[in-house]
């Protein structure tokens, strides 16, 4: 990375006017002090709640961080130059991908062949490649017959895996003679919509969370792309070089499995309820699922943050933050904290007319307060509506993207909590 972000954006701050002509510019002993002060400034005024757009599902980086490529809740993708800055207000979009009927439900950017792939409720997927300057489609033969709702490139890149509402998750490699991008099916045990999905760091398995209250594991294992001897998951898993068995099915969610992640080593998988709920398997203990009923909100989106951390956002606003004890066979794990000191942000004083209606409508819907003056205080959280994806860029920093349009940086290094900070410091 090559910015550093602040753990709490700055908010609502405006833009640095121009000098005056007339201004004397600092010599000798004052230069540097004057030079120190000029970019603590600078950092003053950036403003990193900037909204890039109306709604937001999902967001994906590239390689170096340097382009960011969200989904603005339309049928349309947009790419944005970021300068490898972490002040929205400065980004300039430069690429609008509009290949899609529907709206765009999911995106992926694969960093190292720089190649995007999104999907949508067209029941389409494009893979997007860079040439000539400019984003050219390549086609995408999912054969599904409902809408597509989410996709995630292998670590690799050389295939992809799309959800759907079909019932049934399409793997897509590229074909040569045909030049297209097929799908072979994944259909054991769905009853109902996929809606995420992880792969395994071995590109063989992927982790799918689904509205029959099920996460499921399945091979994902194609013999002309994966190398076929054993990485140390053949004991637990004979069938593990079957394409689409299903290895593994845990239904202790009780609920929708919202997101699901995989650890970095191979050997962990978490999952997500919307009950409110997080799940935590060890592989080689496959048969023990822990599971903490946490005071939160529903989850969207969960990452794990090396394999001892994870964190997840979504209703509440906040990303938590979770981690193990530890233990690299039986760990523990606990709710640790949330990344957002919730300090709270006071906007204008409302309408007298609408006052007595907004008060009570505010407290409902937007869990607003009103204070004794008139004033509104509103979420205590920067985000003001649902975090919906979360990308983890390395070294305990992470971005977070929601319903209110914004994506914002966090960096856990720089937590007042010596817990969570400690969670940045070890990955």
């Amino acid at each position: 990375m090559a910015f550093k972000a602040n753990l709490r954006p700055t908010s609502g701050v405006k833009a640095a006017t121009a000098p005056k002509a007339d201004a004397a510019a600092p010599t000798g002993a004052t230069a540097a002090p004057a030079a120190a002060a000029a970019a603590a400034d600078a950092e003053a005024k950036k403003d990193r709640t900037t909204p890039l757009a109306t709604n937001m599902v999902a967001h994906a980086w590239n390689g170096d961080f340097s382009q960011v490529a969200i989904a603005p809740n339309t049928n349309e993708v947009w790419i944005f130059d970021t300068q490898k800055s972490d002040d929205p207000s400065q980004w300039t979009r430069i690429h609008t991908l509009d290949e899609h009927d529907g709206f765009v439900s999911g995106l992926d950017w694969h960093g190292e062949s720089n190649t995007l792939v999104t999907c949508a409720h067209d029941r389409n997927a494009y893979v997007w490649e860079y040439k000539d300057g400019k984003w050219e489609h390549g086609l995408v033969i999912l054969r599904i017959s409902r809408a597509a709702t989410a996709v995630k490139w292998s670590p690799d890149g050389k295939k992809f895996a799309v959800t759907s509402g079909a019932k049934t998750v399409p793997v897509c490699t590229f074909v040569d003679k045909q030049n297209w991008w097929g799908a072979k099916h994944i259909k054991k045990g769905f009853k109902s919509t996929v809606v995420s999905l992880a792969w395994c760091v071995n590109n063989k398995f992927i982790v799918t969370g689904s509205t029959d209250f099920k996460c499921r594991i399945h091979s994902a294992f194609m013999a002309s792309i994966d190398p076929s001897e054993d990485d140390g998951f053949g004991e637990v898993w004979p069938m593990q070089h079957e394409f689409g068995e299903m290895l593994a099915e845990f239904d202790q969610a009780k609920s929708w499995v919202n997101s699901v992640a995989w650890s970095p080593d191979g050997f962990r998988i978490a999952f997500a309820g919307h009950a409110s709920t997080m799940h935590f398997v060890q592989i080689s203990d496959i048969e023990n699922v822990q599971t903490l009923q946490t005071n939160k909100l529903p989850m969207c989106d969960i990452k794990f943050v090396g394999n001892d951390a994870l964190i997840a956002g979504g209703f509440d606003l906040n990303p938590t933050v979770f981690q193990s004890n530890g233990d690299p066979t039986t760990p523990a794990w606990a709710l640790t904290g949330v990344a957002d000191d919730e300090k709270g942000r006071v906007v204008k004083k409302a309408d007298e007319k609408r006052a007595a209606f907004s008060k009570f409508q505010g407290m409902a819907t937007r869990g607003e307060e009103k204070k004794a003056d008139g004033e509104t205080l509103a979420y205590k959280t920067i985000h003001q509506n649902t975090i919906t994806c979360i990308q983890y860029l390395g070294k305990g920093r992470f971005t977070t993207s929601g319903i209110d349009g914004r994506i914002l940086f966090w960096d856990l290094n720089d937590h007042a909590d010596q817990a969570i900070a400690a969670v940045g410091a070890a990955n």
